[in-house]
């Protein structure tokens, strides 16, 4: 089980690296989930799904229909609305549905927001407890990351609204470290609970 555990942080490293990286190259800007062109998540996105009310956004249960009008707002072509290929999207949004049943698009929906939100900063303190949440409360937390960026790099904060998530709390946490003495992050939290799990296997005394 332990070789398993280690196997398992390894490989979680591995995708954490490799989806920092996509989040600034020309490969990453989109994803290809059955012929449809997703766009990683920009705080303009998340903005707008948080206006309507969209439970991926806002507290709540997502349903079907919550994952079908978040995946809409980051296809590719919901920035063409006058496209021609509009509703030819729609219709594959509504054909992956029937195809792949709820569990289907509600699961890419999660995966898609799950990887923004993957460097959301965290910070510890001494005892290594976590002091927030990994979760965006209101759009004046965004509005905060945006201006925090901007003001740094010297971006125009409209600019700045329009980039990856995960770009932008990559820099966000670059300027903590780089400006706050004694700053510390907390891991992903996928990486601690797979330590975690490790540990309970060494205090255990067990290896499989």
């Amino acid at each position: 089980m332990l070789d398993i555990l280690i196997e398992d942080l390894e490989f979680a490293q591995a995708a954490i690296v490799e989806n920092r990286l996509l989040a600034w190259s020309s490969a990453g800007t989109k994803t290809d989930i059955d012929k449809l062109l997703l766009l990683p998540v920009t705080a303009k996105a998340w903005i707008d799904l948080k206006l309507i009310g969209n439970k991926f956004i806002c507290e709540g249960l997502p349903d079907e229909d919550d994952a079908l009008e978040y995946l809409w707002r980051n296809c590719e072509a919901y920035n063409s609305v006058q496209n021609s290929n509009t509703e030819n999207v729609k219709k594959r949004l509504g054909y992956l549905l029937g195809k792949n049943g709820k569990d289907y698009v509600l699961n890419l929906a999660y995966k898609h927001i799950n990887a923004a939100f993957a460097e959301l900063p965290k910070s510890v303190n001494n005892s290594n407890s976590i002091q927030r949440e990994n979760a965006m409360p209101a759009t004046e937390g965004i509005i905060g990351a945006i201006d925090e960026v901007a003001a740094r790099y010297g971006q125009n904060p409209l600019d700045v609204l329009t980039w990856p998530l995960n770009r932008v709390f990559q820099l966000q946490k670059a300027i903590r470290v780089a400006t706050i003495p004694n700053y510390k992050l907390a891991e992903p939290q996928l990486i601690r609970i797979i330590k975690q799990e490790i540990l309970k296997e060494i205090n255990n005394g067990t290896k499989s």
